[in-house]
């Protein structure tokens, strides 16, 4: 290629791995700023709930005494060790700062309106209500901290995959070239690692910092008003979304890190009298950050990809027909790509996430609980039953596979009779699911089903099929093959359509039997179409769910409750979120093995045409 096409190529590889690192520090300015937004927001409901406990209200009404809230939103700016950066509005006259700015009346009418938290410019305003909280008479602004959000590790980090980016660029089209993108990429993974670990430490600071502000609001209420230590509700109401509960010591004023009730928690202990402690404790906001360290990997790795991309596509452009064809190709694939990533792996990755926290939806609380998912379901008794009943009921494919070849064989003709059939035996499978439970449940009715009164009728003894531990898996294997049946009968017309009739011809001429044509000829050119009605057979069987749910609700005694039961069973009953998605994962490595044999059995053994 020519010296220009490599700079052209080169130059968009240095303009993608330089926006990979400004991407990277933006995504952390952005949620280092909505941290610090979030803590103005807390500060600021604090402290107007702190001036509604401790200020005097007016007489003979419900608003406050001007000159008292005065004196007490003055003194909350100078409280020693307090962070907040704050005004207090009364109506719309500043009261901290007296040459500030006043409120805009537009601004504390709507406030009054929807008594809700807001933006106002940089600051947040928080509304003030009366002494009986019901009338919005002030506001109290918060503004950010505006700390510092990047720390030298990760500015270290940056220049490190600056440094192998344009180190990669350096040796671009050498033999070194992919083993300096390899390097490119290292550094540009311990890039978004680090930029993570800030973005997790501000928010962690921001927690601590809220709830260190907390404390010695509630300390300096208790010493204000001593009344209030012996009603934590009454304290509590300070520090809103945090809960104040009885216990701890004098464990100085940093918070700290514990599990209480199986949930992580930020905790600092708040003196409310002599000998007399609380722990002010509320959800630790690093838990939240979870999904950001997807974003600052999958950024910071956008620049060695790039790269990477960069030098192929200079490498192809060499070819321009190729390359026309592989763009075009990717082109049309681009769509169902996006498909498969938005409804396939994307929900694969999010049970991926939720199987390594204990997520419910009966407790907000989700916290990260590692492998102990996993580790309950090897020790759950009720997982290796559902697994050994799922396996049990994939013996039900080769008996549907062997009748529906037979039915094929028999229905092989072009007249109008045999099409009429093959549609009747293919109506069972395009009818709805839980409409043929039904029909089937009553016909299994122990006292009134079509099945037992032809038993009856023979004289013989009725049988109770979905009711007895030894019947109902197999009543519910027996709906599945007259479900299947019509299905896999169909895909062995379609195969045996494709059988050359030379062939048969040939070896009628030659005396050969019609078991022999069969064996010989007709089932070895049916491989290819087998394997494929056993492989989706054994794939579908481990998934069904319907029937199971509808005729037997998982029993008699989990008789009946295969995998797909069971994680809906704990998903939607039990309301235990992520060990059933730790159950998904499990069905879905056993489906990944069986397909993974398939393709290798396909690989091996069958030429297709």
């Amino acid at each position: 290629m020519s010296a220009h096409g490599t700079a052209h190529w080169r130059g968009r590889a240095a303009a993608a791995a330089l926006a990979s690192a400004v991407l990277v520090l933006g995504a952390v300015r952005w949620a280092s700023a909505r941290a610090d937004r979030l803590l103005a927001q807390r500060t600021a409901a604090t402290a107007a709930a702190y001036l509604a406990l401790v200020a005097p209200p007016s007489r003979g009404g419900a608003d406050y005494d001007l000159p008292r809230l005065l004196i007490e939103a003055r003194a909350l700016d100078g409280l020693p060790d307090f962070t907040g950066r704050l005004e207090v509005y009364h109506g719309t006259a500043p009261l901290v700062q007296a040459t500030a700015r006043p409120l805009a009346p537009g601004r504390f009418e709507q406030l009054r309106r929807q008594a809700v938290a807001r933006r106002e410019g940089a600051a947040t305003l928080a509304p003030l209500f009366d002494r009986d909280g019901w009338e919005v008479v002030g506001a109290v602004a918060a503004r950010p901290g505006g700390g510092g959000w990047l720390s030298w590790p990760t500015l270290l980090a940056a220049l490190l995959s600056l440094g192998a980016g344009a180190a990669a660029l350096a040796a671009w089209g050498g033999r070194r070239s992919w083993r300096a993108i390899g390097w490119y990429s290292a550094a540009a993974t311990l890039f978004g690692v680090a930029a993570y670990g800030d973005l997790r430490s501000t928010a962690r600071d921001a927690t601590d910092r809220w709830l260190g502000d907390g404390r010695l609001l509630i300390q300096e209420a208790v010493a204000r008003l001593p009344a209030t230590r012996t009603s934590l509700a009454t304290l509590a109401a300070i520090a809103r979304g945090a809960e104040l509960a009885v216990g701890g010591d004098s464990a100085g004023g940093e918070a700290w890190r514990q599990t209480v009730a199986g949930a992580p928690r930020a905790v600092v202990a708040v003196r409310l009298g002599p000998g007399r402690w609380a722990e002010l404790r509320a959800p630790p906001g690093e838990a939240a950050t979870a999904g950001w360290l997807a974003v600052t990997l999958g950024l910071a790795l956008f620049g060695p990809l790039a790269v990477a991309l960069a030098a192929w596509a200079e490498r192809e452009a060499a070819r321009p027909q190729r390359l026309r064809e592989t763009v075009a190709a990717w082109g049309f694939l681009t769509p169902s790509a996006l498909h498969l990533a938005v409804f396939s792996v994307a929900p694969v990755l999010f049970a991926l996430y939720l199987s390594l926290h204990r997520w419910s939806l009966a407790d907000p609380a989700e916290p990260f609980v590692g492998l102990a998912n996993f580790a309950a379901m090897v020790r759950d008794p009720l997982v290796w039953i559902s697994l050994r009943n799922t396996a049990l009921y994939v013996l039900y494919v080769p008996v549907s596979m062997t009748l529906a070849l037979g039915v094929a064989l028999a229905l092989d003709r072009r007249s109008w009779g045999a099409r009429a059939i093959q549609a009747m035996f293919f109506l069972p499978y395009v009818a709805s699911g839980v409409a043929i439970a039904l029909v089937w449940q009553w016909m299994y009715h122990p006292d009134g089903g079509l099945l037992n009164r032809l038993l009856s009728a023979a004289h013989l003894r009725p049988v109770d099929w979905l009711g007895n531990p030894r019947t109902a898996l197999v009543a519910v294997m027996i709906v599945s093959v007259w479900v299947q049946l019509g299905y896999q009968m169909t895909v062995f017309l379609a195969g045996l359509q494709g059988v050359p009739q030379a062939y048969l011809d040939a070896a009628r001429v030659d005396g050969a039997s019609v078991w022999q044509r069969f064996w010989r000829i007709t089932f070895p050119l049916l491989k290819p179409v087998t394997l494929f009605v056993l492989v989706t057979g054994i794939i579908g069987s481990f998934q069904v769910f319907t029937y199971s749910y509808v005729l037997t609700d998982g029993g008699p005694l989990h008789a009946t409750d295969v995998m797909a039961y069971r994680i809906y069973q704990t998903a939607w009953e039990l309301l235990q979120l992520g060990y059933a998605s730790a159950l998904s994962l499990l069905l879905f490595v056993v489906l990944f093995g069986v397909t993974r044999a398939h393709f290798t059995l396909v690989g091996k053994q069958v030429e297709y045409a």
